[in-house]
């Protein structure tokens, strides 16, 4: 794989550079739906129950979180394309490693480590597209920092369509995976030469005490705040929502199933417009009126039991759900010296959010049920709409 010197940012070519962001948003998502498709067959090959599918499952976002953490200094060290190399091998050698084992040997304890290194990679990699499409839009003043996030959301449902065709061809988690893993490192080798350098070659880097004290930043937990309701409000639907009108309203599962596929449109068509938005009216007052829309649409699928009224607040839930993440990473890297620090950061307590939103909504769902548990979405929506100011712009930069 080319180790060639990056492109500097000054000399970079625009066009060439969106799209392998594009290209590299939606094949992280391809891996992300592939692996979510097959997780029913994970689960007959290596003979596990629920409660021991879940702890295994838990390995990822611990991965995550220790990739997190040390993804700045990472960066600092290699610069953005050598990481993202490394983290594209770990993170798929890992997981093909992951459906050879499952297959060959049957064996979770093996398989355990190995999803902690794919968490790993998936989270590097994240940091560093993240970053990438940050740097696009501060040079070229455009925001389409959402729409990258569409390419995501598109590529996560091409590898979920794609991994149910290979359950109709009977194709074993250990071909699927391997061929999984050389198609995305294959797209790597063909668009990694077009990522730049971010930092200037004159600029200091940040010390590891300075990559340190951004969690300490009031602004940077703000925006970990704003970032932290963002996943909180993503994920209670994606997890939750299914099964609390099936359980809770008494839908037939087919139903339910059709408001989740709403949910998700209406995220990706936020985010395709999203963009447009955040340069017409400024990210601040996308980010408040996305946090109500999303409140309010939490609020409507809680409060009321119309299938119609129900219906329109999921997709009010999905188009205020899709902004705050991507908006509250490009607030993160507004200063490119110490970007990668604060990214990581944030990224870090969305993680946490992801790891903790689960059992909050399902210990509140069985005290209160489930749709009433959905109160918290539209709290922390409010919480993060009171300090959608923290990202604002920098006036200096």
């Amino acid at each position: 794989m080319t180790t060639q010197a990056p492109t500097p940012l000054e000399q970079v070519s625009i066009r060439p550079w969106r799209v392998t962001v594009f290209v590299l948003f939606a094949s992280n998502g391809i891996a992300i739906g592939t692996w979510a498709s097959r997780t029913p067959a994970i689960t007959d090959a290596l003979s596990l129950n629920l409660a021991q599918m879940g702890l295994l499952i838990t390995a990822i976002p611990l991965g995550a979180l220790f990739g997190l953490l040390a993804s700045s200094h990472v960066l600092e060290l290699l610069g953005e394309r050598r990481t993202m190399i490394a983290a594209q091998l770990v993170g798929q050698l890992a997981i093909a490693g992951f459906g050879i084992n499952a297959v060959l040997t049957g064996n979770a304890v093996i398989g355990a480590p190995l999803l902690a290194l794919y968490g790993v990679g998936l989270a590097t990699t994240n940091i560093v597209i993240n970053l990438e499409a940050a740097a696009s839009d501060r040079v070229t003043g455009r925001t389409l920092m959402p729409m990258f996030h569409a390419a995501f959301s598109v590529g996560a449902v091409v590898g979920a369509g794609l991994g149910a065709l290979a359950i109709t061809a009977r194709l074993p988690v250990s071909i699927h995976f391997v061929l999984l893993a050389g198609l995305v490192l294959a797209t790597l080798v063909v668009v990694v030469r077009f990522m730049p350098e971010l930092r200037e070659a004159h600029t200091a880097k940040p010390s590891f005490a300075e990559r340190m004290k951004v969690w300490v930043e009031p602004r940077t937990l703000l925006i970990g705040l704003i970032v932290l309701a963002a996943s909180f409000t993503e994920g209670t639907a994606n997890n939750w929502l299914n099964l609390a009108l099936v359980q809770g309203r008494g839908w037939q599962p087919e139903l339910g199933a059709v408001t989740v596929t709403v949910f998700v449109a209406s995220m990706v068509v936020g985010r395709v417009l999203g963009g447009r938005f955040v340069d017409r009216f400024g990210r601040v007052t996308a980010l408040r009126t996305a946090f109500i829309l999303a409140g309010a649409g939490a609020l409507v699928v809680t409060l009321v039991d119309a299938e119609f009224a129900i219906f329109a607040g999921v997709a009010l839930w999905g188009l205020g759900a899709s902004l705050g993440y991507p908006l509250g990473i490009s607030a993160a890297a507004d200063d490119p010296r110490n970007a990668p620090a604060r990214v990581a950061a944030v990224a870090t307590v969305a993680t946490i959010s992801g790891l903790l939103g689960p059992t909050v909504i399902g210990v509140l769902g069985e005290v209160f049920g489930l749709p009433q548990a959905f109160v918290v979405v539209a709290v922390l929506a409010g919480a993060a709409l009171l300090v959608a100011g923290a990202a604002r712009p920098p006036r200096t930069v």
